[in-house]
This record gives C-alpha cells, structure tokens and sequence, in this order.
C-alpha cells in the first residue's frame, strides 16, 4: 500500500512540474501575443497564438486619401486568382511561426499583400517593445527586416 501510494505521490508531483515548465515556456513563447506597430507608423498587426504556431492578422493600415478606403483594399497581387477579392483588413499576413526557446520564432512566412509574394520568416524579440521580422527567400542572410513597436 505504501508503494501505491509512494507511486501515486510521484506521477502527481512529475505531473505538476511539467505543467509549471510548460506554463512557463508558454508564457515565454507568448511574449510576441499582441497588437504591433511598424516602426514606420503605417501598419498594425495583432499576433496570436493558435494551438502553439503564431499567427499575425493585418488590423490598421495607412491609406492615402487617393487610394480607396482601409476597407476597400483587396488582395489582387495574389498568385491565386481565388484569392484577389480578400480583404487586407483581418488578412493573416504570419502564419506558423513556432518558438525555439530563445526570444525567437522561426519557420514561419509572411506575406506581402503589396506584391502578392510569401517569404520565410523569423521573429526576433529585441526587447519586450521591440520586434524585429525578417522576412526571406532562400536563406536568411538574403532578406530584409521590419521593426514593429508593441501597442499598449
């Protein structure tokens, strides 16, 4: 009986320390979750987390008052004639970024509606107001960064 119990005692205890480590990755990982400004003030993106990727949807951008309404713009750039009517607004320009422990999210991609063109990305966190996307074809070394600003 005491074994039993001495048992019990361990998975409980082994269950509770992994579900302190997993909460405490969790919230690590979640430290991008969030509503995000370019650093050139034209561009808001909320980044969610979804069953452990993270994910980013366009929720503000700057429109010239000769260009249609925020609202108006559609995805024509897009290589996939289906896809040309979308909206840009509520549009997931992140998809599938994962957390590698180390303030970094990587093997995810991220689309430019402009140009209609996906690249790889990796998100680095500078700071925790300061995040840094790189985005990318081929290799990392060969891409281009954006730097956003956490929105409060």
């Amino acid at each position: 009986m005491k074994v039993l119990f001495l048992i019990s005692f361990l998975f409980v205890n082994i269950a509770k320390d992994n579900k302190k480590s997993e909460m405490a990755n969790s919230s690590a990982s979640d430290k991008i979750v969030g509503t995000w400004l370019s650093a050139d003030k034209d561009l808001k993106v909320e980044i969610f987390n979804k069953k452990g990727h993270y994910f980013g949807k366009v929720v503000w951008f700057a429109c010239l008052p000769s260009t249609p309404n925020m609202d108006d713009f559609k995805d024509t750039e897009n290589p996939d004639p289906k896809l040309r009517t979308r909206k840009w607004l509520g549009m997931e320009v992140v998809k599938n970024l994962t957390y590698n422990g180390e303030s970094e999210w990587k093997n995810g991609t991220v689309y430019d509606p402009n140009s209609g063109r996906k690249y790889s990305s990796v998100v680095r966190l500078k700071d925790n107001s300061t995040l840094i996307v790189r985005g990318y074809w081929g290799i990392e070394l060969f891409g281009k960064n954006l730097e956003f600003h956490r929105v409060n």
